[in-house]
């Protein structure tokens, strides 16, 4: 029964109704439960093994304007409210290996499947986003970025660890296209050429920076 109790929950928490794609203030739709729900599933046939699967498939957008409607898979948001100095996490995900287990171990899998070869949109497998206010307030930037600290990608391990390589390509993992003949492994061309030539493209712990001059050139700055 405690099962039954669990799925009934997911099922509640995934048809509750909430619109946008900020859940924002409005937090009474899944609050309904003063705790966490664990469940904890030991499978042991061949298969794929799920925690949890779910898909949301769209036959039909009614006539919407194109681009303008959202189909998530999922959204989890966890939100300190003021007063509540502490730390959030939208999502945490560990792939282990325990002792005597040599599996291959991927934290999380963030995939891209497009199957029209003529579909010219962005297909973006990770997408690292800031914000600094609900998406109906998209329009309206606030005086401040709040962007102190922000990072889009931190590599980090635990002490007397860490990992052999930060980046790595394997053999098949950039290939041309029909926009651009030859694959980019780091690109700055959407930025306008002033905004390059005013960040730092890397830092190093002497104080020291690769820059770009301009017209293909780079060069050094250091503040020591």
């Amino acid at each position: 029964m405690k099962h039954l109790a669990r799925i009934a929950f997911a099922l509640l928490l995934a048809t509750a109704p909430v619109h946008g794609t900020d859940l924002g203030a409005d937090m009474t739709a899944a609050t309904v439960y003063a705790g966490p729900v664990l469940s904890t599933w030991n499978p042991a046939e061949k298969e794929i093994g799920y925690a949890f699967a779910g898909q949301v498939e769209r036959f039909t957008d009614r006539g919407a304007k194109p681009w303008s409607v959202l189909t998530v898979g999922a959204q989890i948001n966890a939100i300190n409210h003021p007063g509540v100095n502490q730390i959030a996490f939208g999502i945490a995900t560990e792939a282990w290996a325990d002792v005597g287990s040599f599996s291959m171990l991927t934290g999380i899998e963030a995939t891209a499947i497009n199957r029209e070869p003529d579909n010219p949109w962005r297909k973006i497998s990770m997408w690292s986003t800031f914000k600094n206010r609900p998406d109906t307030e998209y329009f309206a930037p606030p005086t401040d970025p709040a962007n102190m600290n922000a990072q889009a990608l931190r590599i980090e391990s635990q002490p007397g660890t860490g990992f052999e390589r930060g980046i790595v390509f394997a053999q098949i993992s950039l290939h041309v296209s029909r926009n651009v003949a030859r694959p980019v492994a780091i690109d700055f061309a959407e930025m306008d050429e002033a905004a390059v030539e005013g960040i730092d493209v890397m830092r190093f712990p002497d104080g020291c920076s690769v820059v770009y001059l301009g017209h293909g050139m780079l060069g050094t700055r250091c503040d020591k």
